[in-house]
């Protein structure tokens, strides 16, 4: 076998390797429906987390911060140079973000999403702890929201 033919050899494999390849990928019930395989890739997969409805995520800083400033029982515990929250984190119904203050060092805030009525409520605000005080936040929750949670 000369060179040539040796490299051809190669090539027509390489082509079937990824024919085969692309075939065994395929199925003939996503052809027989004539789905798209994006469509079928998202009405038969079931998601492993909830949907942004159920838990929230990812949550609107603005809403978050109107619902902070209308609970006082929180809102008061912040320096009053406030301006908002940013860097939200979410996880599970549970989401954290970081306040925005001139006069003062950033703290973290806790939010509760309730799915009922589509509106975080803050529960917690500090500089450490927030999520092990009056309100539990699950372990392997807390470890996806910011730290200091």
């Amino acid at each position: 076998m000369t060179f040539t033919k040796h490299h051809r050899l190669l090539g027509l494999l390489f082509v079937a390797a990824v024919a085969a390849g692309a075939t065994a990928c395929s199925s003939t019930d996503d052809t027989a429906t004539g789905a798209t395989p994006s469509a079928v890739a998202s009405a038969s997969v079931p998601s492993a987390s909830p949907s942004a409805a159920a838990d929230g995520c990812p949550p609107d800083v603005n809403l978050m911060y109107e619902s902070l400033k209308a609970t006082p029982a929180v809102f008061d515990e912040i320096d009053k140079s406030v301006t908002g929250i940013g860097e939200p984190k979410c996880a599970e119904g549970w989401s954290t973000a970081m306040t925005v203050v001139k006069n003062a060092d950033p703290l973290v805030v806790l939010f509760r999403y309730d799915p009922a009525t589509g509106k975080w409520t803050p529960v917690a605000v500090g500089s450490d702890g927030v999520c092990d005080g009056a309100v539990k936040v699950p372990d392997a929750v807390q470890a996806k929201l910011h730290p200091g949670c």
